[in-house]
């Protein structure tokens, strides 16, 4: 039985897929990583920090950041006094364009790779004969963003069951909840929560601890560390709401009866 959210914690949860679908789906860039450390995006979530893996992710991660800002002297407030923006200095600085570029070269090593990526972010690897692309789980994927008239960008081109573009699916699928509760519509409400509790289960949950284990053996920045950790976690914490647990001896998400 799903457990009913009220508005404020569909909105926190919204956006909390929303930024993992980026960190997962979008090349680093100098400027919006810039942004993260000049902002300390990362020294708290507004939702899953009841969660020991979501704060273990979010200390890597601004840990990351701070010891970037660090490097290159320049901090968050000290600028301030002076009408100089932090992210705008740290755009500028070699030593953290440097951070950033490592930062991509991980990126690209881990989800997306020259031949395999160490820690694919497809579904269709972890689930599919021979991790068969275009498959049948990316036909049903597909056929679930266009209930809600979406599509991917390069469609046919790359496939639909990236994680990061899942998350951001269960983004806009939280806020529908949420948009529909507001308007009092709760039979709708309802559809779109048990829509959230089906995919996660379908295509998300079954193959997100060897994705989070694959992760953790192959990054070498603590960027990427906490970016595994804090999904997994993410998705844990939110997966209980649906009364899902993940079962650390058998490594698998259960249901609980």
């Amino acid at each position: 039985m799903n457990a009913p959210f009220n508005s404020d914690e569909l909105a926190r949860a919204e956006v909390c897929f929303a930024v993992a679908s980026q960190l997962l789906y979008v090349e680093p860039n100098v400027a919006s990583v810039a942004e993260q450390a000049a902002s300390r995006q990362f020294a708290c979530a507004p939702f899953g920090e009841d969660s020991e893996d979501v704060r273990e992710g979010l200390r890597l991660l601004d840990g990351w950041c701070a010891d970037a800002l660090h490097a290159t002297e320049v901090t968050d407030g000290a600028d301030e006094a002076d009408g100089v923006d932090a992210a705008a200095l740290l755009v500028e600085t070699p030593a953290f364009a440097e951070s950033v570029d490592e930062l991509r070269r991980e990126w690209l090593r881990l989800f997306v790779g020259l031949g395999t990526p160490e820690a694919s972010c497809l579904e269709s690897f972890y689930v599919e004969p021979n991790s068969h692309m275009f498959g049948k789980n990316v036909i049903a994927v597909r056929a679930a963003y266009r209930r809600h008239g979406l599509e991917i960008e390069r469609l046919h081109r790359e496939p639909d069951d990236h994680l990061g573009l899942m998350l951001g699916f269960l983004s806009r699928l939280v806020a529908e909840e949420r948009e529909a509760a507001e308007a009092g519509d709760e039979q709708r409400a309802v559809a779109l929560a048990d829509e959230q509790d089906a995919f996660l289960t379908e295509h998300v949950l079954p193959w997100l601890a060897p994705w989070r284990y694959a992760v953790e053996k192959h990054a070498r920045t603590d960027y990427y560390r906490g970016v595994g950790t804090f999904v997994f976690g993410l998705a844990v914490c939110y997966a209980e709401r649906f009364g899902i647990r993940f079962d650390e001896e058998a490594c698998a998400f259960k249901r609980r009866k």
